[in-house]
């Protein structure tokens, strides 16, 4: 039979939802094992992360599929790196290890050709949806619906949809003005388009000097559940603030939005935008979270402008990674006692290093504090969270934020949370899963927050 007819009576049958498996090739014991293992990872530092193409022409996603793979041996990692290195898919998430987990977009043009090169190579693929373009439409509510403004908060806000950045940073100001003694915002620096990026501060006050934790999201603009997660958190320490002991023992400095000018782009014109909006001659947009200036320019970063995870000409290029740095470097050394950035998707609870495939010094701290904070997410909504060090877990990735953290800033508790889902929504996940998200997430905090006192307390012992 002709390629093009197997492709079409394979694409026929593959029903979403629909499991389409192969008899399992046996892995060969070969050397080729851990360079694949290598490879794998190192092709975020072309084109992983993301469309390889960034210029500024959004993908068609009416028709495009999402699936999920997983690659048990070599050979299936060879077939998904060239079809990565061909951009005939678009790798949404990915794990390493010997039997590699993946979820990955195609567009409707490339579906059957797509589909036959799996099916040749006897891979087992997933198809979570048929219509990407789909999801989107039905990810958030009309604006009728979430327009108005609450007439018992006074802010428009809610964790029922995703909101636009003017909303989120009105929320705050409505904070500092009517929760004076508490909350105060402060601008720390502007967008690459001018727009604000707005801290707020919350704290009992006082003399006191208390551990500092500083909490950012929305780093990548289309991970939309992270800035309505970190502003779940900060109304939880708001407005419900006696339900935790911790909170008046610690100083939040909280950036719900750091992305501001990417996110409003993925709103607006590119709802899989990844990057800032920093112009260029061929392709815009730097990858903020390769941005940072600890071990800049290495492993799972990008040199290439129209790669979602370009790391930018230097460390620090953008005012957005400037901003976090210079905000956080105003304090001494040691202020800062917990760091978590907060991302989508996966599920999972990360620590240093990204860089490189090692972990720091106090690892198993970080680890044991990872462990309870899951542990903790299972008890109160029975999700799965799993902890490791980034690149271990998932890819080498350098210049991340929370490698800067712990290594420059020296933030001894510093995590990187990749929320909601593992895959069946992804980036578009539906507004309805706002509020697990965010009582999951301020679970995670809880714990942190508790052990970094205990931690602090045992010092001073």
């Amino acid at each position: 039979m002709r390629k093009s007819a197997w492709a079409t009576i394979f694409t026929v049958c593959l029903t979403a939802g629909q499991t389409v498996g192969f008899p399992e090739q046996t892995e060969n014991p070969t050397t080729e094992a851990s360079f694949l293992d290598d490879a794998f990872a190192e092709i975020d530092s072309e084109q992983y992360e993301g469309r390889a193409n960034f210029r500024d022409v959004p993908a068609n996603l009416t028709g495009a599929h999402l699936y999920r793979v997983q690659l048990k041996n070599n050979e299936h990692k060879r077939v998904f790196l060239d079809l990565i290195k061909t951009e005939q898919i678009d790798v949404w998430m990915q794990s390493r290890g010997k039997k590699a987990k993946a979820v990955f977009m195609v567009l409707a043009t490339n579906v059957d050709k797509v589909n036959l090169r799996f099916y040749e190579a006897d891979i087992t693929l997933k198809r979570l949806t048929d219509n990407v373009q789909k999801l989107v439409d039905e990810e958030n509510p009309s604006e009728n619906v979430t327009k108005l403004s609450n007439s018992k908060t006074g802010y428009a806000l809610t964790w029922k949809a995703y909101h636009k950045a003017s909303v989120i940073h009105d929320f705050l100001d409505n904070y500092a003005t009517n929760y004076k003694d508490l909350c105060t915002v402060e601008k720390i620096g502007n967008t690459v388009e001018g727009r604000p990026i707005k801290m707020i501060k919350i704290s009992s006050g006082g003399d006191k000097k208390r551990p500092a934790f500083f909490i950012d999201g929305g780093i990548h603009a289309r991970e939309w559940i992270s800035p309505a997660t970190v502003t779940y958190i900060i109304r939880e320490l708001v407005e419900n603030r006696t339900a935790y002991s911790f909170a008046d023992e610690v100083d939040f400095y909280i950036v719900p939005l750091m992305n501001v000018d990417g996110y409003e782009h993925s709103r607006t014109r590119d709802r899989l935008w990844r990057k800032n909006r920093a112009p260029g001659a061929l392709c815009k947009g730097v990858d903020l979270n390769r941005n940072f200036g600890y071990k800049w320019g290495g492993k799972g970063s990008s040199s290439s402008v129209c790669r979602g995870n370009h790391r930018g000409p230097s460390a620090f290029s953008e005012p957005e990674s400037q901003a976090i740095r210079d905000f956080i470097l105003k304090f001494d050394i040691g202020t800062f006692k917990a760091y978590l950035t907060v991302h989508s998707f996966g599920q999972y609870i990360m620590y240093p290093w990204g860089y490189d495939y090692i972990t720091p010094p106090d690892g198993k701290e970080l680890q044991r504090v990872g462990d309870l904070a899951a542990a903790a997410v299972k008890k109160l909504t029975n999700a799965s969270y799993k902890v490791g060090s980034s690149a271990k877990l998932l890819y080498a990735a350098a210049g991340g934020s929370d490698d800067w953290a712990k290594a420059v800033a020296e933030i001894p508790y510093a995590y990187t949370l990749e929320l909601r889902d593992k895959g069946d929504y992804g980036f578009i996940l539906p507004a309805k899963f706002i509020k697990p998200t965010g009582l999951e997430t301020m679970a995670m905090v809880q714990v942190v927050a508790e052990e970094m006192l205990k931690a602090e307390r045992l010092k001073k012992n």
